[in-house]
């Protein structure tokens, strides 16, 4: 996707930006800023660290974040799509990022395994769950909690007719 220009509004059914809370504002931010350098290198772009060290999460938190981000980038077995830093919308795998921290501040390791499996190799699997186990615990212990989320079944890759007892 190019840069936004500045009257980009977000598609019908995107998610809007502006409706994000402050939690997961930060945790999008985070990815756009990690995500700036290595797709326009070389061009000003915020300092990823930096929103760490201002809301407050400890390093270890952000430790969790470049590693998962890391295997992420290295090891994709499909495009990642991430939004520029002026984005007013979310794309796919930046919601599906909510959902991956969202999982681990709820301890739900298979939603957690859901999300990290589709960008992933079952080999970089383990590192990756490691660095987001870190990253939302340490989001936690700053008090930075996402609001809980109710994903649609049919977002979870159920098939359609399924019965669950």
């Amino acid at each position: 996707m190019d840069p936004c220009n500045p009257d980009h509004r977000p598609a019908p059914g995107e998610r809007a930006i502006l409706d994000l809370g402050p939690e997961e504002l930060f945790v999008v931010a985070a990815l756009r800023a990690w995500v700036a350098p290595v797709m326009r290198p070389g061009t000003p772009h915020p300092d990823w660290r930096e929103m760490f060290r201002l809301a407050g999460v400890a390093s270890a938190g952000a430790v969790g974040f470049d590693l998962l981000m890391s295997v992420v980038g290295s090891a994709a077995q499909r495009i990642i799509e991430v939004r520029c830093c002026r984005c007013p919308s979310l794309g796919a795998d930046e919601v599906a990022m909510l959902r991956l921290v969202n999982a681990m501040q709820d301890a739900d390791t298979l939603a957690a395994l859901d999300v990290i499996s589709d960008w992933v190799p079952p080999g970089s699997v383990a590192p990756a769950l490691r660095g987001a186990q870190r990253f939302a615990a340490m989001m936690s212990a700053a008090g930075h909690r996402l609001p809980r989320q109710a994903i649609p079944v049919a977002a979870m890759g159920r098939p359609e007719g399924a019965v669950l007892h």
